[in-house]
This record gives C-alpha cells, structure tokens and sequence, in this order.
C-alpha cells in the first residue's frame, strides 16, 4: 500500500473508480476488507506489482469482467490479466467462501479457479478464446471480428509487471509478455488459437461470423495450413510482421507468456 494514501483517501478512490465501471452496482458489493488483504500479499506473489488504490480498483473490474465471461460460458474460460489474477489470489485468501457466495449472487454461480498446470495440452488456448468470444459479445462487437474487449487490454493499461500485453495488430489479436516496468517485451505473438479462423474451427463462432469478419479484414483470411492465417498487409501502425514473430501453434503458450496463468472450470 502506497504509505502516503490515508486509509480514507484509499478507500475514496477505490470507491470513486468503482463508480465510474459498468459493473459499479457488483463492485459495490466487494468486500472492503479485500483492498487492504491485496495490498500486503499480491506482491510476494505478483513481484513489482503496484499497490496503490486505483490499479486495485482497475484491477478488481478487471476480475467482474472475467466473473461475466466466465459465469455465460460453457466451457472452461482462461483469465488473460495478471491484474485481475491478483485480486482473485487475495480474494480466495481472504474469505473463499464468500467469493463463491458474490459470484453466485452477482453471476449466478461460483467460478472455479483452475491453475494452468492442472490444464491439459491444448485447452488453455480454447479456454482463452472462450473469454476472447464472450468478451466481444458482452461488449457488443462482432465475436469473429478484430474488436481488443477492455479485459484482454487491462495489463498493458495499468502496466502490469511480467503481464500479458494484449493489443491489435492488422486486425488481428498480438501480445507480448510485458516486463518489470509493464511495458511490452520483444516481438509481439499472434495466438494462433484467437485468431478469427480458429475461432471458427473451434465452433465459437458461426459461419456467418467468419464470414464478416474477412469480409472486414482480409488478415482474419485462411490460408492453406490448416487454420493458420497469412499475415501480409498488418499495418496498423505497428508495422508488418517480420522474419522471427512468433504465432502459438497450439495455443497453450497463449497460456504461459502470452496469455493466462488461471482459468474457470467452466460447467464441465
């Protein structure tokens, strides 16, 4: 905790930014308790991590977002924020059973933590693309599309510390692990598991979904090797890509340094 913010300063800030998400009536409901718990624990966890009231407060919408993805899928759905990882770590130290009892009066059931390590080979990246897809939806963007959900881009926005660096690139979804200062760290990977055609081989999305989504962007394109896509022509300010950028075959690297290191059981 930052030693110059008085407790009442603190928690006018937590309360100030909470007002401000659309998820303000359910951060109404988190426990006061759960700032101060974070605030002594996440760094012996979260090395660098910021202690201070406002990247708690973006952290903790962070989580509300990841609880709505998580609560509408039917799958198991990866968490892609290191931030809002933290806050879930803490909240399960500090009162489990009443984290499981706000998410099922707030979402409509509790949200299993499952560590990374307990995924098999290859469901971190279907997990991710689960809460890329709900993520879009929830924001009212084609699911199929080029649309970076505000969860995706939380890390690189607070400036996380060995974060998940999330951002567009051509139209398509890139991330870099960030590092101890939260920015991006070398060349950026394209998940091959979020891409708009693995989307649909994955039965995320519709037909009709892909569909637009090339339409819109000819980077979201198919090209012969087995859902792979070609990546000429990304542009958007961020440059081509170039001989040695990386894409994550599988996806569970998506799962590692490009993505998330917990995920939600999901229903089954």
């Amino acid at each position: 905790m930052n030693v110059r913010e008085t407790p009442r300063a603190v928690a006018r800030t937590v309360e100030w930014e909470f007002t401000q998400s659309t998820y303000a009536p359910v951060l109404a409901d988190v426990p006061a308790a759960l700032f101060p718990c974070w605030a002594q624990t996440a760094h012996r966890e979260f090395p660098g991590i910021p202690r201070d009231a406002a990247f708690y407060a973006q952290a903790a919408e962070g989580l509300m977002m990841f609880f709505d993805c998580a609560a509408a899928a039917a799958s198991p759905c990866a968490l892609p924020s290191r931030a809002a990882d933290s806050v879930w770590h803490a909240w399960a130290r500090l009162d489990a059973a009443g984290l499981d009892a706000f998410c099922l009066r707030h979402f409509g059931r509790a949200i299993p933590h499952v560590e990374r390590t307990r995924m098999k080979q290859g469901e971190m990246g279907r997990a991710l693309a689960v809460c890329l897809v709900q993520a879009r939806r929830r924001a009212s963007q084609p699911a199929a599309g080029s649309h970076l959900p505000r969860l995706f881009a939380l890390d690189l926005h607070v400036g996380m510390p060995g974060g998940f660096g999330y951002r567009r690139i051509g139209g398509l979804v890139a991330c870099s692990v960030l590092d101890e200062f939260g920015n991006p760290d070398g060349k950026p990977h394209f998940p091959d598991a979020l891409t708009p055609y693995a989307l649909y081989l994955a039965g995320l999305v519709s037909k009709a979904e892909y569909e637009q989504a090339t339409m819109e962007s000819p980077s979201a394109r198919a090209d012969g090797a087995g859902g792979m896509i070609g990546f000429m022509g990304l542009l958007e300010g961020e440059g081509g890509r170039e001989e040695g950028d990386s894409v994550c075959g599988d996806g569970d690297s998506g799962g590692s340094s490009c993505g998330s290191g917990c995920c939600c059981g999901g229903d089954s």
